[in-house]
This record gives structure tokens, sequence and C-alpha cells, in this order.
């Protein structure tokens, strides 16, 4: 099938609009529902130590990438101190929109790329 430059032009439009809707941030909030005092969005593809203390709940978002390994992540918990040292729990998930239920007596928490490991606390 051929497509004229006019279809080709829509085609590339519906494509980049497409990937500009994928959204990488979560967002930590005070209460259960993802609904109260949310935080600046952080980026689930940085591994970095959020000192997140006292939330009770994590807005994931949808990436856009639907059920593929490329999205799937994990969310690395940890109950004793705030510096990320090691792993008490975690979740692996697939990003695809929605509310996760923390623990607000948990000190600190890291996304990672994939599946998660064994806890080592």
């Amino acid at each position: 099938m051929m497509f004229t430059a006019p279809a080709r032009f829509a085609l590339t439009l519906i494509a980049v609009a497409s990937v500009a809707k994928a959204d990488f941030f979560a967002n930590f909030f005070d209460d259960a529902a993802c609904s109260q005092n949310g935080g600046i969005g952080v980026d689930i593809r940085n591994p970095g130590c959020l000192g997140e203390a006292g939330r009770g709940s994590v807005f994931i978002p949808n990436t856009g990438l639907g059920t593929t390994d490329d999205n799937q992540f994990c969310l690395v918990i940890t109950h004793g101190d705030g510096s990320c040292s090691c792993q008490s729990s975690s979740n692996t998930f697939t990003a695809t929109g929605f509310c996760k239920v923390l623990d607000p007596s948990d000190q600190s928490y890291r996304f990672i790329s994939g599946a998660c490991a064994a806890n080592n606390c």
C-alpha cells in the first residue's frame, strides 16, 4: 500500500503524538488513594534514592509501552532507614497507570528497571 505525502505526514504526527503521551513520572501521596498532597514527579527510570517516609501511596504512571519487558519496573522499599541501604520488600510492576498503597512506616524507596531481586535486609 502506498501513502501520499500528506498521508505519511498525518501518520507521522499520530506516531509523535502517541510518544508524547508517555509518562514516566511517579508521584507520592500522603493518603492511601493517591489524592492528598502529591509530591513532585519522580522518573521511574532513575534508580536514585527517594526519602519519602510517611507516604501512604504512590501513583505509578502509564508509560504507554504496554506489557513489554521494557515496561517492567521494581519499587524497592527500605523499612529501617532513609538511605536505600538495602531491600526490605519490593513490588515488581508494569507501568500502566495505577495507585499503589504504601506502608507509611517505610523510610525510603527507589525504582529500578526489570524485576525485583530477593530482599537483603
